[in-house]
């Protein structure tokens, strides 16, 4: 720089500062640019692996799409050839169908035609059986008759009974024409079963009740009046002997009668075997109770003698009993009283000893009282 006061020359520097900064921009577009190529390099780069990736997808896809066309196809057929083979086996099962079908309609006809077969056999089999019945019924009605027959006159059973049995005997066999054979039994019974039967009974009947046979006369008398209708059977015959003078006289026994045998015992007889009326009753006074203690002077009762059996009627002997029961009353009650007259004088002395207790405790209370009132405070 020179000194003679004129302005100062820098275009040199000012040149150089430009061709600095010119050199600097251009380096900065070189380096620009060699960015944006590189940039753009890595952007064609990525564009060519996005494009191939896109290519392998649509392979991917139109492989894809091959198959399921193909898996399509290949269903479609199965479908087909499964549809072609259940129609078949449809087909093969209506075909059955309609052969069992005609099977059982054949089998219902043969079984109809078997069964009006059998049905027909059976009826005439039953036929033949029914008539091979009523021949046997009507060969064996007579023997039949006879064993009722026999029955009646054994007495296994009644003339009512055998009419019915060949009444139903007559119906079972489809027979008519035999009322007259069931009337006849009645016949029979009447005339000659039934009075000999009385007759057996009347005898057995007089044994038992009277103690004797029945005298001829007496038999005879007593098969008139069946006969007439006076006795219906030999109960009747035995209620009439029962009723008799011989049989009360002998007997005169009663309900009342046995009565007094089981509670008195049997009746006294005398030498000629009647009775007296009376008997004897067995008693245990020892099963009485007795006075205890000063209990008799204090009761002032003197209870009976009582023996060790009563002779009398029984209208006697009950008496009897009833003053023992009388006595084994009164015994208990007095006891029973004597008792409750201990239990309540001791109750009354305890009471009495308990009011006194209680007067002195209300007054030595009082002295308190008037203590604990006479201070002031």
């Amino acid at each position: 720089m020179g000194g003679g006061g004129g302005p100062s020359d820098n275009s040199g520097q000012v040149a150089a500062e430009q061709r600095r900064m010119r050199d600097a921009e251009l380096a900065f577009e070189r380096e620009e640019a060699a960015r944006q190529k590189e940039r753009q390099d890595k952007l064609d780069a990525w564009q060519r692996t996005v494009d191939d990736r896109r290519y392998q997808l649509d392979l991917k896809a139109d492989s894809r799409a091959d198959q399921a066309l193909s898996f399509q196809q290949t269903m479609g057929q199965q479908q087909l050839a499964y549809q072609q083979t259940r129609d078949a086996q449809l087909f093969g099962l209506q075909q059955k169908e309609l052969d069992y079908a005609e099977a059982d309609r054949a089998f219902y006809r043969d079984r109809s035609t078997r069964e009006e077969e059998r049905i027909l056999k059976k009826e005439q089999e039953a036929a033949a059986r029914e008539s091979s019945r009523l021949a046997a019924g009507v060969a064996g009605y007579d023997p039949y008759k006879k064993n009722l027959e026999s029955q009646l006159r054994t007495g296994l059973i009644g003339f009512g009974e055998a009419q019915q049995y060949l009444r139903d005997y007559a119906t079972q066999y489809e027979m008519s024409g035999k009322e007259a054979d069931a009337s006849s039994f009645a016949k029979l019974y009447s005339e000659e079963i039934a009075p000999q039967r009385f007759q057996t009974g009347l005898g057995a009947a007089y044994e038992e009740i009277l103690g004797r046979a029945a005298t001829e006369e007496e038999t005879k008398a007593g098969i008139e009046r069946f006969k007439a209708g006076y006795y219906g059977s030999v109960s009747d015959l035995k209620e009439s002997l029962y009723k008799g003078q011989e049989y009360q006289k002998k007997f005169n026994r009663s309900y009342l009668d046995s009565y007094y045998d089981t509670m008195f015992g049997e009746e006294i007889r005398d030498a000629k075997g009647e009775g007296t009326g009376k008997r004897t009753f067995k008693f245990d006074k020892n099963l009485l109770p007795t006075y205890g203690g000063d209990l008799a002077g204090r009761t002032k009762v003197t209870l009976p003698a009582f023996g060790e059996e009563f002779t009398g009627t029984p209208g006697e002997l009950e008496q009897q009993l009833q003053n023992v029961r009388d006595s084994r009353q009164f015994l208990y009650s007095a006891g029973l009283t004597n008792l409750q007259g201990e239990i309540d004088k001791e109750t009354q002395k305890l009471k009495n000893e308990g009011a006194k207790e209680v007067q002195k405790i209300a007054a030595q209370g009082d002295i308190y009282k008037s203590l604990v009132g006479s201070f002031s405070f």
